[in-house]
């Protein structure tokens, strides 16, 4: 969950320079750049935090996943158990 927090804070950070910068030069926000800049800040900030992060919390989340699929998984093998006839 640690991820998501700093992509969060790193977002906020970068509006809140960017809108500084515009400020300081008396231009007005273009909003286009600055939720792009925004969402690429908070963006590649959580994955680096995810990536560096503890191996417990990928572990956790991986298992989080398998435990979605594996039903799936099971339910897609069963169509194929059995011998073909013609």
């Amino acid at each position: 969950m640690m991820p998501v927090y700093i992509a969060l804070v790193v977002a906020l950070v970068c509006f809140i320079l960017y809108a500084l910068d515009r400020r300081m030069k008396s231009e007005p926000i273009e909003w286009m750049s600055a939720s792009k800049l925004t969402l690429l800040g908070g963006l590649l900030s959580g994955g680096i935090a995810y990536t560096v992060s503890s191996p417990e919390v990928v572990t956790e989340t991986v298992t989080a996943a398998v435990a979605t699929v594996a039903p799936v998984t099971e339910a897609a093998q069963e169509m194929f158990v059995g011998v073909p006839t013609f």
